[in-house]
């Protein structure tokens, strides 16, 4: 079966496939061929697309990721053992080398990229010398949680997973995209295949700015189809987000001792007070939302505040509601409610929204098609509020489907943790789409 594969492709059978993992793997991927049942014969007149797997070898990818997974398994309770909060540059760079490590001992080529405020982005690649366009996946290196922020690291969870942060969000979508690209790598698909591993996602991208914008989207540009292993749930599948601006609003008043001159002060906190209600009076969950999540202000009980400080995350549909929800922010604050008060807005980060698009729809078809016909996943597609790396992908013209990673529940939180089967799941269901990738979606 891999034999006529190989010839079909222009391949000598005998000839080891490069960056192949190793001859172990070989050998177990061949061992796992044997006593496959055929399905139907191939007749004569019945061609094998270039770069695609024959319908009949889908189980023997499925059987080498099973014999691999405990590999990948171990590997992914490593990464997630080592903290990477994203405002740590030294901890996200640590995960970048332990993935590197690990990614090179699968034979894939390695490219590192160092920013001064951020850790390590990776660009994990093999086959780039194929003729046809690649396929890459996406996803972060760093979580949201501050080292120590769980008890027990990698505690058994009540349905079997794993506890640990960012063992969902994203390191498992690392480990599922690298099995799923392991286990292409050995089939001898010939299509160049790219991990893209961003260190500040959860940041929006703030620390890496426009060169870590640029690093993704030069790695993705031309690729034939994106899969963000972004964190997602079972049956579920993200075809579109919005997009995210966050803003720090800083008010400026007047201290005076809230006794003798109280009259003559004016209140910075009681400004902030005014506008955050202005603003979230204005949220609505299928449209924009005014989220001002941190605020802090003044110095003592018995003074009144001459600062305060708040941040405002800011959710929206498309670019046009985006200005329109930032023009309606500049209002607000350029208006005293306290006279006298004086606002100053500073933009922390833009992320821009994922569109639904008729090629990402087509993408998510191919996908749910591959998830029904293999009996892995029902997949329904989602708009979502939440922000992603999917959007630079989208925005450079690349077919794009988010929230393909690990699944499991409670991600940004200390009850975060994987559903169990959930790896080998999503990274035959991500290897399958790309062997069975259509000439044209």
């Amino acid at each position: 079966m891999w034999s006529r594969f190989r010839r079909s492709t222009g391949r000598r059978a005998s000839s080891a496939p490069r960056c192949c993992p190793s001859v172990g793997t070989r050998t177990a991927l061949s061992a796992a061929c044997c006593g496959i049942p055929r399905r139907r014969r191939r007749r004569n007149d019945e061609s094998v697309t270039e770069g695609r797997i024959p319908l009949n070898s889908i189980p023997a990818l499925f059987a080498y990721i099973e014999s691999q997974a405990p590999r990948f398994q171990t590997f992914l309770e490593r990464l997630t053992a080592q903290e990477s909060f994203s405002a740590d540059r030294e901890d996200v760079s640590r995960a970048a080398d332990l993935t590197a490590d690990f990614a090179r001992s699968l034979g894939f080529a390695v490219e590192a990229h160092a920013f001064p405020r951020a850790g390590k982005a990776l660009a994990v690649s093999c086959r780039e010398d194929a003729a046809q366009a690649p396929i890459c996946f996406v996803a972060h290196l760093d979580t949201v949680h501050p080292a120590g922020s769980f008890p027990d690291l990698l505690k058994a969870a009540p349905e079997g997973g794993l506890y640990g942060p960012g063992i969902v969000d994203c390191k498992g979508g690392v480990a599922v995209a690298l099995l799923a690209m392991a286990a292409l790598e050995a089939a001898g698909v010939s299509r160049p295949l790219r991990l893209i591993l961003m260190p500040d996602e959860e940041l929006s991208n703030r620390l890496t700015g426009p060169d870590g914008i640029d690093f993704l989207q030069a790695h993705a540009r031309g690729c034939a189809a994106a899969f963000v292993c972004e964190c997602g749930k079972r049956d579920e599948a993200v075809v579109e987000r919005k997009g995210i601006l966050k803003v720090r609003v800083d008010i400026r008043g007047r201290a005076a001792h809230a006794g003798m001159y109280y009259a003559e002060g004016i209140s910075a906190v009681r400004e902030a007070a005014y506008q955050i209600v202005a603003l979230e009076e204005q949220s609505r969950p299928d449209a924009v939302t005014y989220n001002c999540g941190r605020i802090s202000g003044g110095t003592a009980e018995n003074v009144v505040p001459e600062t305060c400080s708040y941040t405002v995350d800011i959710r929206y549909r498309s670019e046009t509601e985006g200005e329109s929800a930032m023009a309606y922010l500049r209002r607000v604050t350029e208006t005293a409610h306290v006279s006298g008060a004086v606002s100053t807005v500073t933009i922390l980060s833009r992320r821009s929204p994922m569109p639904r698009t008729e090629a990402g729809m087509a993408l998510f078809d191919h996908l749910r098609e591959t998830g029904l016909r293999w009996g892995l996943e029902d997949l329904r597609p989602l708009s979502n509020g939440g922000g992603s790396d999917a959007a630079y992908t989208a925005a450079a013209g690349v077919p794009t489907v988010c929230a393909v990673g690990m699944t499991g529940w409670d991600w940004h939180s200390v009850r975060e943790r994987s559903e169990p089967g959930a790896l080998i799941r999503r990274a035959k269901l991500l290897a399958a789409a790309v062997a069975e990738f259509p000439e044209r979606l």
